[in-house]
């Protein structure tokens, strides 16, 4: 018996048991609900993860103090909603520095082991200055978040960085 009549059992004379009306309804049908759902998407209107908002205004978040995180300390916070999560950390020079806490390989949470930033999912491993990849399989760096140290010593979140290659992502945040 030849393979293909394995996998599709059908006698001619069973073939007629859908019509062409029938199966243009069943893709009428299918073609409603698909447009339904991207009718409700478009709806929701809700923003890419790191997307900035419809409204164009940015908030900015208090860190805390900025002498509360220490050479190689790391705090995790949140910025545009409860789903954005980012880390801010202070490298061993002293420097201060935050990104979206997702790798760019998968999205899995990334964290701070003192030197560099770890992908625990597959061993990805980013370093600090700029959030570039150094190891594993992310190909892209991370999102940075914009800080600003205030004159009371507060540390404050307050927008994203331009993308990486743009040429005002190398000026030194705060």
């Amino acid at each position: 018996m030849f393979r293909w009549k394995r996998n599709f059992p059908v006698d001619l004379a069973d073939e007629s048991s859908l019509s062409r009306r029938e199966f243009a309804r069943f893709l009428a049908l299918v073609s409603a609900g698909f447009t339904a759902g991207i009718g409700y998407l478009w709806g929701r209107k809700k923003p890419f993860d790191g997307a900035p908002d419809s409204s164009g205004l940015e908030r900015a978040v208090d860190l805390g103090p900025a002498a509360a995180l220490h050479p190689g300390e790391s705090k995790l916070f949140t910025f545009r909603d409860a789903d954005d999560r980012c880390i801010v950390l202070r490298t061993q020079m002293g420097d201060l520095r935050a990104y979206r806490q997702t790798c760019t390989h998968l999205g899995c949470a990334v964290r701070y082991d003192g030197q560099r930033l770890e992908c625990p999912c597959h061993h990805g491993f980013f370093e600090c200055g700029q959030g570039f990849p150094v190891q594993g399989p992310p190909t892209r760096p991370l999102s940075g978040i914009n800080l600003e140290l205030r004159a009371d010593g507060r540390l404050w979140a307050v927008g994203d960085l331009p993308k990486p290659g743009d040429p005002r992502r190398l000026e030194e945040p705060a």
